[in-house]
């Protein structure tokens, strides 16, 4: 993954629903500039989808992630700590004419944010 974001142009139509808990719902825009800001937190963000599930309109990807907190970035409060982390997660989307119109992402946050040094272990 890069975080060119000029991609989603082509690829989600902009009324797009995102849903990405425990962020605010977005549109293409909103995920463009969240994506942006994303990268500059993990520049070498990796993502790998493990398993990929079609039924109807409907699909399921599962995934898994790898990133080193390396950047700042103004959707994070920390600075950079260097740590890596990694999660897995999954996207479900639903589709009218071959294009996504809205988008389900489950991924570990809490793990994630441990992980790279911004929020720690619990207990």
């Amino acid at each position: 993954m890069t975080g060119e974001v000029d991609v989603l142009d082509e690829l989600f139509p902009g009324d797009i629903a995102y849903h990405l808990p425990p962020f605010p719902d977005m549109d293409k825009e909103g995920l463009k500039q969240f994506i942006a800001a994303f990268h500059q937190a993990f520049p070498d963000f990796g993502l790998t989808i493990d398993e990929e599930v079609l039924d109807g309109e409907t699909s399921v990807h599962r995934w898994s992630c790898r990133a080193t907190f390396s950047g700042e970035s103004t959707l994070l409060p920390a600075a950079p700590t260097g740590q890596s982390t990694d999660a897995t997660g999954a996207h479900v989307t639903h589709w009218r004419d071959g294009r996504p119109v809205e988008m389900w992402h489950h991924g570990d946050w809490l793990g994630w944010l441990q992980k790279a040094g911004v929020l720690p272990p619990l207990g």
